[in-house]
């Protein structure tokens, strides 16, 4: 490695026999050095102080690289999603059908997903989707924001790949679209979890406490944690890229 080298931000990396681009967002706040993978897009995210020079992070790089090819070897290989392609949506198993007869995209009792055939299938089927996701995880939220008797100022929902869920100071939710793959009991758990929150801004045991009491007496919350650790990574596999019929 040339001393040149040195005085610029690394900006590959070679994980698991892939080479992964490197981006590094220097911020005001961070007091460390922290790190993301993304191995859909063949991306390592960095996160680090504003002093940090590129020397540190090709070493923290260094120190890290047995953790990056963990991950790269224990998360699936991304999905693309095309006609034929059997996706989970609402806890159930559809197979994608493009029909030119199709006029909205449904999803009928003989476990098909059928879209329309015009435009960009897949692409459309993405933003139903993240629509159904955005409908369902606000509607749980009103209700149960309303049972616990604090109001949220905002939810948003996107594709977020660290977090199922969050709850920001200022009584902002956010929710992964992806939670639509799930069943309504998982999707309950995580929208209980974060109004939760808008009470309790940690893990304690009133904040598990208000959880528990927001979700029904049946629901299992570690089955439903669990299932998000399972499948979760499947989920976040699925690309949406518009090659249905290829």
């Amino acid at each position: 490695m040339t001393a040149q080298t040195l005085y610029r931000d690394p900006e590959t990396i070679e994980v698991a026999g892939r080479m992964f681009d490197v981006t590094v967002n220097r911020l005001k706040r961070a007091r460390r050095l922290t790190m993301r993978i993304d191995t859909n897009k063949s991306l390592v995210k960095i996160s680090a102080p504003h002093h940090v020079d590129p020397a540190t992070l090709r070493a923290f790089l260094a120190r890290n690289q047995a953790w990056l090819e963990r991950q790269v070897e224990t998360r699936p290989s991304t999905q693309v999603v095309r006609e034929g392609s059997v996706i989970p949506f609402r806890g159930r198993e559809y197979r994608i059908v493009v029909d030119a007869s199709a006029a909205v995209i449904q999803a009928n009792a003989d476990g098909e997903l059928v879209l329309p055939a015009r435009g960009e299938p897949v692409l459309r089927l993405q933003r139903f989707l993240i629509a159904q996701a955005s409908e369902d995880l606000k509607a749980r939220a009103d209700r149960l924001s309303l049972k616990l008797g604090i109001p949220f100022r905002s939810l948003r929902v996107r594709d977020t790949k660290t977090r199922w869920g969050s709850c920001s100071s200022r009584a902002g939710l956010n929710f992964c679209w992806r939670l639509i793959f799930a069943g309504d009991e998982v999707r309950e758990y995580v929208v209980a979890h974060e109004v939760a929150h808008l009470k309790h801004m940690d893990h304690s045991p009133a904040f598990w406490a208000q959880c528990a009491a927001l979700c029904p007496e049946d629901l299992d919350i570690e089955a439903a944690k669990n299932t998000l650790r399972v499948e979760g990574n499947a989920w976040h596999a699925l690309v949406f890229d518009g090659s249905a019929g290829r």
